[in-house]
């Protein structure tokens, strides 16, 4: 399998179906990096954040049941979006350096 790799043939199904995956691929990192922009334009500046990290927070039930706000929600999709992200670009390198364009 390796041989046929190194060696640049590559059976029919790989070269009718490694493009199409790329694009896909490529469409959905696109895709995600402009979810992550606008929902982080959406989010509200929390300029306490900061402050906070510094000199320790006070412990409120709002702090304690942020999850469950929008900002948690945010919070949440961000994270969701990122990690998605981050595994449909190392997909997408494997698959480039699987399947170089010519």
């Amino acid at each position: 399998m390796i041989n046929l790799l190194l060696d640049g043939t590559y059976a029919p199904w790989i070269s009718a179906s490694f493009p199409i995956i790329k694009s896909v691929i490529m469409a959905l990192a696109i895709i995600l990096a402009l979810a992550i922009v606008i929902i982080v334009m959406v989010m509200e500046s929390d300029p306490e954040g900061g402050a906070n990290v510094i000199t320790g927070s006070n412990e409120s039930f709002y702090s304690k049941n942020i999850a469950s706000s929008k900002e948690g929600r945010l919070k949440r999709a961000i994270i969701i979006c990122s990690i998605t992200l981050a595994v449909l670009v190392v997909a997408f390198w494997v698959l480039w350096q699987i399947y170089p364009v010519k």
